[in-house]
């Protein structure tokens, strides 16, 4: 997969993509090395920056087992003018060359792709976020349907043979690098007396390529970095005769699975009404003003779809895993994985797909395989016959195969639950959205090219083919955000389930954790490599075993703070239950630790040390003495204190239900006053007009009561910077601890129609990725109105983000502006907009309780 390049990056970006990548290959992170590393290779900006990036390139080709590719960027620097250079290049060559020729792979035959003898992984490449919309000329075709890939470029390589490489340990000359002062001025002139450098000697070898950036990373007094850990996993053992946990009783597990199916089913319906309604009602008011005949009111459309829908929902959900198949295959690049490829990679979970489908009585789910580094496993379809279980190349990549065949066994354990034919039909209801999303955004920047290919088309007619694909676009993706909320409280549940189902399967709930750990550092580094959260990842996240924002933040801080420490919030914040409510899945650490209790039910040493992070509680003590551990985790009773500062943080949703206790008073007045004969009053009585309007009422005064916690004044005095591990590891905060932050780094995210919403901004920064979150003063909708600079337009540069921190379930940050060394400035305008909501819906309110209602 590309790495995102760019040649005309400033001097500030070169030097940090240096920085991060000679961070990534201390921390033995070398697929973000090598991705980082090239960037500034490819500048060709022949300086100490390039130097050191072709040095450090080098050892994370050799490390890697790229020795041809080592061989190649090494070859020249031994012809370089410094003199330590040109002599550690030309040892290390002898090396790499010595390698080379006493490791020769061993070539396996394989007679094609689909052979049940043998599958390789597939090689993909991905172009970088500047290729979603390129000219016109060099566009990937459609096919005859006009459709394209989410991914336009994702091409999948099915390579003839199989290499069977054995394993190459790097010697200890090639893994360091000299400690070498390179400066601007020595880099091209030779020098006088070259003194001879012995790259033998352990004075001329450094422990950490970091200290290459000598001449370019600013002194401690000058900036103050957080040094990345190695990340080490302690392998605790697995049970090897376990006890079974205690059964449970999944009646409420089936009634809430049927209960979601129900609620999509509503909420789906409620939308399309809502455009079908509103539909006729433009096109009338449109035939009125202009009285052309193919404007009139669609008859169709005052129909009741209701009896449509449900004929439609039945056959979605009995065609849904051939759906999600064509979805896959169309724009995702599926394959097939043969169960013999998968016993490469992990005999484990084979064994496992064969015994307990065996057990159950279940044909064995067709094994498929995605060409994409983000690790990612999911499972559909519409009944155990028809099962499929999904993985990436970057999964079976990064597990190793106790690992796997966990996360094989958790997908089973959705399987056999149920509960994955739920979410099968939500995944297929979500991706007619989502899918038209992506198409008008690929059309609609297309569509600016138009006038290249043919001069006579008016541009007005461009404009308005662009415009209508922006709306297309935008409206699609609000109506695929909306389909979500009735799916979330399943979502959540269903994972304490299948997390289970593996432990209780493999005995393995260590190696489960493991495998949870390495998937979240996985998608962040996907992110970080691709500069964007891929479609994949996003149009299918309610089946991955991770949601993409928590692993976002939790994955890219990996790197620099222990992971138990990382998870302090997830455990011992008394809100956390709260404020998971919008989230796709559970908490990370509420997850891991309940797995550890599995790990603790079986006697095992833990492979987290969760106990001593967790505040203890003897309830959950009690069940792991009497072995009955829990299906969903304790939490800690609120004090009276933190009681009404979580009503403060929810204060407009709070305001709901006592503007519905308001509502009742109110006809209480009214029915003590009917028993009186006072008919001045006796009105008040069930009239659904004062109902109505004290919902919205209650909601406004909600929002305007908080309005000023969640949103001080920054002041650059006040300030902060933390680092992405410090806001991950502070257990008590909200995200009304509104703390003003201003932070250097890199946006990442798409680019063109597909991110005017702002729905994918990341900061990626010295110590980890956080979402940004952007508004316009007209909320959402105002994003879509003409501006002169949107945040998608600082995609790929170095900005200084000004805004509020967010610390919740997940840690944002709500913008308040934009800014890139140049100058220019994106501005979001969060509390404009919270206040201009808050009082229309005052209003509303207002009007709907004086219209009034018997």
């Amino acid at each position: 997969m590309a790495s995102p390049t760019n040649p005309q990056l400033p001097d500030s970006s070169i030097k940090k993509s240096l920085e991060a990548g000679l961070m990534a290959l201390k921390a033995k992170d070398y697929p973000i090395a090598i991705a980082h590393l090239k960037t500034v290779v490819k500048t060709g900006k022949n300086n100490s920056s390039f130097l050191k990036a072709q040095m450090g390139l080098v050892i994370a080709y050799q490390k890697t087992g790229k020795f041809k590719d080592a061989i190649d960027l090494c070859t020249p620097l031994t012809t370089n003018s410094h003199s330590q250079v040109n002599t550690w290049a030309t040892n290390t060559l002898k090396d790499l060359t010595k390698i080379q020729e006493t490791e020769e792979p061993e070539i396996l035959p394989v007679e094609s792709s689909s052979s049940e003898t043998g599958f390789i992984p597939f090689e993909t490449t991905q172009n970088s976020p500047e290729a979603i919309a390129p000219p016109a000329e060099i566009l990937p075709k459609s096919d005859a349907t006009g459709f394209v890939p989410f991914e336009p470029n994702l091409t999948t390589n099915i390579p003839a043979k199989i290499i069977k490489q054995k394993a190459v340990f790097p010697s200890p000359l090639t893994s360091q690098l000299p400690q070498i002062k390179i400066t601007e001025e020595n880099i091209e002139t030779p020098a006088i007396a070259p003194q001879k450098t012995d790259v033998n000697s352990e004075e001329n070898l450094i422990n950490s390529p970091a200290s290459l950036q000598t001449a370019e990373i600013p002194t401690d007094e000058e900036k103050t970095e957080i040094t990345p850990v190695q990340l080490t996993w302690q392998n605790r053992d697995r049970a090897q005769k376990w006890r079974p946990l205690k059964s449970l009783k999944l009646g409420r597990f089936w009634f809430e699975q049927i209960a979601t199916a129900i609620a999509l089913f509503f909420v789906t319906t409620f939308v399309v009404k809502f455009l079908l309604t509103t539909t006729n009602i433009v096109l009338l008011q449109l035939y009125l003003l202009i009285k052309l005949p193919f404007l009139q009111p669609i008859s169709l459309f005052y129909l009741d779809p209701t009896p449509f829908l449900q004929t439609t929902f039945g056959l979605l959900f009995i065609g849904s895993p051939w759906l999600i198949d064509l979805v896959l295959k169309q724009f995702h690049g599926m394959q097939n994985l043969p169960m013999t490829s998968l016993f490469n990679y992990s005999q484990e979970a084979n064994k496992i797909l064969r015994s307990f489908c065996q057990k159950k009585e279940i044909p064995i789910p067709e094994i498929k395989i995605l060409p994409t580094n983000a690790p990612i496993a999911m499972s559909y379809g519409c009944i155990p016959r028809y099962a499929r279980i999904v993985v990436s190349q970057g999964l079976l990549d990064r597990l190793s195969p106790d690992e796997i065949a966990a996360i094989f066994a958790r997908e089973l354990g959705h399987i056999v639950n149920w509960d994955f034919a739920v979410m099968s039909l939500a995944t297929v209801v979500r991706q007619i959205p989502y899918t038209i999303y992506w198409q008008a955004g690929y059309w609609g920047d297309r569509v600016k090219n138009l006038t290249n290919i043919s001069a006579s088309i008016p541009s007005f007619a461009i404009a308005f083919l662009r415009w209508l694909a922006i709306f297309i676009s935008a409206l699609s993706y609000g109506i695929f955000w909306l389909l979500k909320w009735p799916i979330l409280w399943l979502s959540r549940r269903r994972v304490y389930y299948s997390d289970r189902v593996a432990a209780e399967i493999t005995g393995n709930p260590n190696g489960l954790t493991r495998a949870i750990a390495k998937i979240a550092i996985g998608i962040a580094a996907d992110i970080r490599q691709q500069q964007q959260i891929s479609s994949t990842l996003e149009s299918f996240e309610f089946l991955t075993p991770l949601s993409v924002k928590q692993a976002l933040a939790f994955g890219s801080a990996a790197s620099f703070t222990p992971i138990a420490t990382l998870l302090q919030w997830d455990l011992n914040n008394p809100y956390r239950k709260w404020l998971e409510i919008n989230n796709t899945h559970p908490l990370i650490g509420e997850r891991l630790h309940i797995i550890s209790l599995y790990a603790q039910y079986w006697k095992l040493e833990t492979e987290l040390d969760l106990a001593n992070k967790k505040a203890e509680d003897p309830k959950n003590r009690a069940k792991i003495k009497n072995y009955q551990l829990p299906i969903i985790n304790y939490q800690l009773p609120i004090t009276y204190q933190q009681l009404s500062k979580l009503l403060l943080q929810g204060a407009p949703f709070f305001g709901i239900p006592m503007s519905l206790a308001i509502v009742i008073g109110i006809w209480l007045i009214g029915w003590i006053f009917s028993l009186f004969d006072i008919w001045q009053l006796d009105w008040l009585k069930g009239d659904r007009g004062i109902l109505l309007g004290c919902l919205p009422i209650g909601f406004s005064l909600g929002t305007l009561i908080r309005i000023n916690h969640f949103f001080p004044d920054i002041k650059p005095s006040t300030a902060a910077s933390p680092t992405i591990p410090e806001i991950l590891s502070s257990p008590e905060t909200l995200p009304l601890d509104s703390q003003p932050i201003q932070v250097q780094g890199k946006l990442l995210g798409r680019i063109g129609i597909h991110n005017w919403l702002g729905q994918d901004l990341t900061l990626q920064t010295t110590t980890g990725l956080v979402t940004l979150h952007h508004l316009s003063l007209l909320g959402p909708i105002g994003n879509l109105w003409p501006t002169s600079t949107r945040p998608s337009d600082l995609i790929g540069k170095t900005v200084t983000v000004t805004g509020w921190l967010r610390r919740g379930a997940t840690v944002e940050i709500d913008l308040e502006h934009l800014q890139v060394e140049g100058g220019r400035t994106s501005y979001s305008n969060h509390p404009i907009w919270s206040t201009i909501l808050a009082l229309g819906l005052a209003i509303w309110g207002a009007w709907l309780v004086f219209q009034g209602e018997g």
